[in-house]
């Protein structure tokens, strides 16, 4: 199973996500017919969709936290998921891109998230 389906299967079963269209296009920064396509070619991520996703889930991350400090301890499973998914990303990009870190993605109008 390539890396691409394991982490939407994650988000999928952890209703982050419900369809690969929506995969595709909010987490992945790609068309709906995306992960369709990658599977049928048995293609994964590439490394800009593998950093696509992982400043998604950076994001994401930002904001369950936000949400812990508000709602208290119902945003930490959620945390913890993506905290998972994120590491499968990292791990992804260091063995088979050889890329070891990624810089956090800056915001339009210069601020950091």
């Amino acid at each position: 199973m390539s890396i691409m389906e394991v982490i939407y299967d994650h988000l999928h079963e952890n209703a982050f996500v419900d369809t690969a269209e929506k995969f595709s296009t909010d987490w992945c920064w790609r068309s709906k017919s995306w992960f369709a396509v990658q599977k049928n070619k048995n293609g994964d991520l590439s490394v800009s969709v593998a950093i696509n996703c992982l400043n998604t889930v950076k994001m994401k991350i930002a904001l369950a936290q936000l949400r812990k400090k508000k709602f208290g301890s119902i945003a930490e499973s959620d945390i913890r998921v993506l905290g998972q998914i994120k590491s499968l990303l990292e791990d992804h990009l260091l063995e088979q891109h050889r890329i070891a870190a990624v810089a956090d993605a800056e915001l339009p109008n210069g601020k950091m998230l």
